[in-house]
């Protein structure tokens, strides 16, 4: 390859030397053009890339799974539009992330390579929470990824929301024996009836390491509030 390219180098050369003014820019652009257009092709996207890296936000404001639906939820949806201008989020400096792509079954004995993402979310300090159908979300609770609800972390939402709590029993009996808070009761929030992100029920749980605590309560407070 290089050997042709010098080649090609010598012959253009030789060519070129012998026209005068435009000729020589006619001559280079007529038989080098798609060359010529795939460096630039490939500089702007080098360009583009270096860019969107510097620009692109690393760290997260808030970060949901809403899992289980095809609604339009994520990114740059009407719904997320919405609680970035409540919360007054700005995401030029940090990101505000709702992931829709999660698809799996907390009743399954085998889970997919989404409740495996999930769990890495979770163990990694990555994940604040997931919505899923109540039925679901109970079930999820009792793998112990979700967050207690009744420990002191959680006690603004334990005050606030203690009639809207979903329990279940943990598979870990050395945690406990005893049904524990798990989740929140959505179900009649602006996820349903406004955003239709379910059809009917709805629930949402914190991860067990959350790390945006107020970011939580602001989503809370957007979803139950308005």
């Amino acid at each position: 390859m290089i050997e042709y390219l010098k080649q090609e180098y010598r012959k253009a050369k030789k060519e070129v030397s012998r026209l005068e003014g435009a000729a020589k820019l006619q001559y280079v652009w007529d038989y080098y053009k798609l060359w010529i257009i795939g460096v630039v092709c490939t500089l702007l996207f080098i360009i583009y890339f270096v860019t969107a890296r510097i620009m692109t936000p690393n760290d997260n404001w808030f970060y949901i799974t809403i899992a289980n639906t095809q609604a339009d939820a994520g990114n740059g949806s009407q719904l997320w539009k919405d609680f970035v201008e409540y919360g007054g989020f700005d995401t030029r400096q940090k990101n505000v992330y709702f992931n829709t792509n999660c698809f799996f079954d907390p009743f399954s004995e085998k889970p997919n390579d989404y409740y495996t993402y999930f769990v890495a979310y979770v163990d990694a300090g990555t994940l604040d929470l997931i919505t899923m159908e109540k039925d679901d979300l109970q079930k999820l609770g009792e793998r112990g990824r979700l967050l207690d609800l009744s420990l002191p972390e959680a006690s603004k939402i334990m005050e606030k929301y203690s009639d809207r709590l979903i329990y279940a029993v943990p598979l870990d009996t050395e945690y406990s024996t005893e049904p524990v808070p798990i989740g929140i009761d959505l179900s009649d929030t602006v996820l349903v009836s406004k955003y239709h992100v379910y059809a009917d029920s709805c629930a949402v749980g914190l991860s067990a390491h959350c790390p945006h605590m107020d970011a939580i309560l602001t989503f809370l407070s957007f979803v139950l509030e308005n």
